[in-house]
C-alpha cells in the first residue's frame, strides 16, 4: 500500500510538474509565431508553430489530469489512513494517560487528519511551481542572458525575506487551530449534557464558557488572518516588484535592438506567468507550518501514553471474532481472589453461580476500576479474577460482559442501538426492552424498534439513554453480567420496576451490581462491601 501511495504521489509530480512546464512554454511559442510565421508572413511556417502551440496545449490538459487524479487518490488514501491509524487508539482498550475530551478528539480526526494528508498536495505544487521558475528562467537565459540572471537571482532573495516572515504566521496558525479545535470540544460537551444543564438551570453559565472560548478562538482567527494578510501583501509586492523589474529590462532592450518583437511578447509573457509560481513559492513555508502543526496533533494523540498496560501477545483469529449471542441456561461462579486497584481491595468473595449480587464500595472510584477489571480492560494490581474455574485475563474475550458506567448510544434506530451489529430475533428484543422498562421509547407511535435516534442519542433524555444501553447489555444474554450503577440516572419508581424485572430476567444467570442504588441493592440475594485500600471492614459480606 505504500508503494502504491509513492507511485500516486510521482505521478502526481510529473503531472504537475508537465503541466507546469507546458504553461511556461506557451508564451515562448507565441512569440516564435511572430518571429518566424507572422513577421515574415510564411503560411506554412505559422501552421508548423499553430500545430506545435496545439500539441503543447494538449500535453498541457493530459499532465494536468495527470496529476490531479494521482493527487486526489493519494490524498484521499492518506487521510483515511491517518485517520484509521487515529481511530484505532482512540478506540483502544488502554485508554489515554491524560483526559482527553470527545470534543477534542472529535476536532483532531476530522479537519486535522485532513490537514495532515494535505502534505501530499504541498510537495507536489511546490515541485510544480519550482519547475515553472527553472523553465521560465532557461527560456529568458535564451532570450537574454540579464534578464535569465534576474530571475535566477531575484526569486532565492526573495523567497528567503518571505521565508523569514512565516515564523510568526506559522505561529498564529498553529494558534488559531488550537483555539478552534478547543472551541469544538467545548461545544460538543455541551450538547452532549445538554439536557442535564436544563435540568439544573445550568444554560446562562454554559453560554458564558462557550462565549469565552468562543471569543478566544476568534481573536486567535483574527491575529492568524492579519499575519497571512500581511505575509500576502509582501510577498505580492515583492513578486510584483520582480515582474516590473523584467519587464523594465525587456522593454529596454527591445528599443536597443537587443531582443525582437516577438522576444518581447514572449518575456512579457513570461513575467505575466511567473507571477503566480513565484507568489505561491512564498506560501510553502506558511502551507508547510498548517500541515505541521496539525500533524503534530495527530501524533500527540497516536502517541500518547496508555492508562493501562495491554498485553502484546498475539491473539488467534478466533479472539477477535465477536463473542456468539446465546442463550445460556445457567450462569458461572465469579471469585474474587485477593484482587486490588488503586481505590478498593482485597476484595474475597466467592458468588455462586446464578447469584444476584451487589458490591458496595467505600471509595467510588473502586467501582469503576473493578468494572474496568472485569471488562478486562485493567489490570489488577494485585490478586486475580475466576469465572467458572478460568482466570480473567486482561487484553482477552472472556465470560463476563461488563458496560462502562456511561455507555455511547449511536446515532441510527433504536434496534441497531440495542443490537450493535449483532441481528437479535424480536422476542430477544422486547424482552430486553421489558426489563430496561423502555416503554416510554418503544411504542408504536413513535416508530417502535425503527425509532431514529440522534447522534449520540441526544433526542433522548438521560434516563432513556441509561436503559437502552441497559436493554443492549440485558439482549447478549451474557452468563456473567456486570452492571456499574446501572439506574444513576432514573427515578426511584422506574429504578423498582427495573430491580423485580432484573432479577426474574436474570433468573439462574449471574449478576453482579456495582454500587447500586439502594432500590437494586434491596432486591439482591447478598451483598459484598468493598474497602478501599487500607482501610479494614469489620464484615466483609452481608
Amino acid at each position: 500500500m505504500l508503494a502504491g501511495r509513492r507511485l500516486l504521489l510521482t505521478f502526481a509530480i510529473v503531472g504537475f510538474v508537465g503541466h507546469q512546464v507546458a504553461e511556461a512554454l506557451v508564451p515562448v511559442v507565441i512569440g516564435a509565431v511572430l518571429d518566424s510565421a507572422i513577421a515574415p508572413g510564411d503560411p506554412w511556417a505559422l501552421l508548423i508553430w499553430l500545430s506545435v502551440l496545439a500539441v503543447l496545449f494538449v500535453a498541457l490538459l493530459l499532465a494536468w489530469r495527470l496529476g490531479e487524479s494521482s493527487i486526489v487518490r493519494a490524498g484521499e488514501g492518506g487521510a483515511r489512513e491517518v485517520r484509521r491509524a487515529l481511530m484505532t487508539r482512540i478506540l483502544s482498550p488502554a485508554g489515554f494517560a491524560r483526559r482527553r475530551t470527545p470534543g477534542e478528539l472529535l476536532s483532531i480526526a476530522g479537519s486535522d487528519t485532513d490537514r495532515t494528508a494535505d502534505i501530499i498536495w504541498v510537495l507536489s505544487s511546490a515541485a510544480a511551481r519550482v519547475a515553472a521558475v527553472l523553465t521560465a528562467a532557461v527560456s529568458l537565459l535564451a532570450i537574454s542572458v540579464w534578464l535569465g540572471l534576474m530571475v535566477l537571482i531575484a526569486t532565492p532573495v526573495l523567497l528567503t525575506l518571505l521565508h523569514v516572515l512565516t515564523a510568526p504566521l506559522e505561529r498564529r496558525m498553529d494558534a488559531e487551530q488550537a483555539a478552534a479545535a478547543e472551541a469544538s470540544s467545548v461545544a460538543a460537551d455541551l450538547l452532549t449534557g445538554l439536557r442535564a444543564l436544563s435540568g439544573i438551570g445550568a444554560e446562562d453559565a454554559a453560554i458564558a464558557r462557550f462565549a469565552e472560548v468562543n471569543q478566544r478562538s476568534l481573536e486567535a482567527s483574527r491575529r492568524a488572518v492579519a499575519a497571512k494578510a500581511r505575509y500576502t501583501v509582501a510577498s505580492m509586492a515583492g513578486s510584483a516588484l520582480l515582474l516590473a523589474a523584467i519587464a523594465g529590462v525587456a522593454g529596454t532592450e527591445a528599443m536597443a535592438g537587443e531582443i525582437t518583437i516577438g522576444q518581447l511578447v514572449a518575456v512579457l509573457g513570461l513575467a505575466q506567468f511567473l507571477h503566480w509560481p513565484v507568489s505561491a513559492l512564498a506560501f510553502v513555508g506558511a502551507e508547510l507550518g498548517t500541515v505541521r502543526a496539525s500533524a503534530k496533533r495527530v501524533a500527540a494523540v497516536i502517541d500518547d501514553d496508555t492508562a493501562l498496560s495491554v498485553p502484546t501477545r498475539s491473539v488467534s483469529a478466533s479472539h477477535h471474532a465477536p463473542v456468539a449471542v446465546g442463550t445460556p441456561t445457567h450462569g458461572m461462579e465469579v471469585v474474587f481472589d485477593g484482587v486490588m486497584t488503586p481505590h478498593a481491595g482485597p476484595v474475597f468473595a466467592r458468588i455462586r453461580r446464578g447469584a444476584h449480587s451487589a458490591l458496595r464500595f467505600a471509595d467510588p472510584r473502586g467501582a469503576t476500576e473493578l468494572q474496568e477489571v472485569l471488562a478486562g480492560v485493567r489490570d489488577p494490581l494485585g490478586g486475580r479474577v475466576v469465572v467458572g474455574g478460568s482466570v480473567l485475563r486482561t487484553g482477552e474475550p472472556g465470560p463476563v460482559l461488563a458496560p462502562p458506567h456511561h455507555p455511547t448510544v449511536f446515532s441510527g434506530t433504536l434496534r441497531d442501538n440495542v443490537e450493535l451489529h449483532r441481528t437479535l430475533d424480536l422476542p430477544t428484543l422486547d424482552a430486553a426492552a421489558h426489563t430496561a422498562v423502555l416503554d416510554d421509547v418503544l411504542t408504536p407511535g413513535r416508530g417502535g424498534w425503527d425509532l431514529t435516534i440522534g447522534e449520540r442519542g441526544l433526542t433522548l433524555s438521560g434516563g432513556q439513554r441509561q436503559r437502552v444501553t441497559l436493554a443492549r447489555a440485558l439482549a447478549r444474554r451474557p452468563a456473567v453480567l456486570a452492571l456499574h450503577e446501572p439506574t444513576s440516572a432514573l427515578d426511584s419508581v422506574t429504578e423498582a420496576a427495573i430491580a423485580l424485572r432484573l432479577r426474574e430476567d436474570r433468573a439462574n444467570l449471574t449478576t453482579l451490581l456495582l454500587d447500586p442504588s439502594p432500590a437494586l441493592a434491596h432486591a439482591v440475594d447478598e451483598i459484598v462491601d468493598v474497602a478501599a485500600p487500607g482501610v479494614r471492614l469489620e464484615q466483609a459480606t452481608v
